[in-house]
């Protein structure tokens, strides 16, 4: 089965390998190329990927700037350096690759957060230059991070969050893990959940077994029926229903493309509840 291809892009001690080792932790036979000192660009992370819908191979292609990560740069390096590759990455040389790509991370340090808002703007041009291509359906996500060892406030890392959807972007706070209250996986499960319910452009779908399937089906609409006959029982079935409600007032805020893969992530919930 063809590999499925996603970049993770990012400065220096922004959490690239932190991401590929997050995706490819079920896969015993996962491998990595060499890491070098002086930069992570070219990295290559194999693994596999399996849900109960199907299995899939993919390719985590690391690349990093500025080139030489031994040299401390300062943001206004980190902004040049990236608007260059920017450059690079549209040209016809790369149309190969682009075409390739179910999905780009971009990575950043939230404890620089001055770097945030040109980081944006460049991830904006990249967005809109992608979709103006027919052929590109895939995933963009900006994932934050901070080094191992340090920590960052909370009150930044809200306004991070903040300043991000204002831009239509998905967002993924690398140092959050579990449940919102809009019963929302955040953080590190958002990530793998966004690997989870992705749309792979090469996939091997799972035969599910039609009995196994209609006895699980009926055993579930029975526990429904039961508890829609018991007025006092707080059941799963409500708990849905008061999600999808909640779903409806969060992606009232979103933009159009946003709120029609957020919608679908919803429907395959629900779908898979029933």
């Amino acid at each position: 089965m063809l590999p499925n291809h996603v970049l993770i892009i990012g400065p220096p001690n922004s959490g690239k390998l932190r991401i590929s080792d997050l995706i490819s932790k079920g896969d015993e036979t996962s491998t990595r190329s060499v890491v070098s000192s002086d930069s992570h660009s070219g990295i290559i992370q194999t693994c596999s990927l399996s849900t109960k819908y199907y299995s899939i191979n993919l390719k985590l292609m690391i690349d990093e700037y500025p080139s030489n990560r031994n040299n401390s740069a300062s943001v206004d390096k980190y902004i040049k350096e990236l608007s260059e590759w920017k450059g690079d990455f549209f040209t016809d040389e790369m149309k190969e690759l682009r075409d390739a790509l179910d999905g780009i991370i971009f990575t950043f340090n939230m404890n620089i957060d001055q770097f945030l808002p040109n980081l944006l703007n460049e991830v904006d041009e990249i967005r809109a230059q992608l979709e103006l291509s027919s052929s590109w359906d895939g995933f963009l996500a900006i994932v934050g991070t901070v080094p191992l060892g340090e920590g960052v406030e909370l009150y930044k890392m809200d306004a991070i969050e903040d300043e991000i959807i204002t831009h239509g972007i998905e967002f993924i706070n690398l140092e959050k893990s579990g449940i919102n209250e809009y019963r929302e996986r955040v953080g590190k499960d958002r990530l793998v959940e966004l690997f989870e319910t992705h749309d792979w452009s090469t996939m091997d779908l799972v035969e599910r077994d039609q009995v196994e399937y209609q006895e699980s089906k009926n055993s579930k609409l029975q526990d429904m029926q039961t508890s829609l006959l018991n007025e006092g029982n707080s059941n799963d079935l409500e708990d849905m229903f008061s999600k999808i409600s909640l779903a409806r007032e969060k992606a009232n805020g979103l933009p159009q493309d946003e709120r029609e893969k957020y919608a679908k992530e919803i429907v395959d919930e629900f779908m898979e509840f029933i």
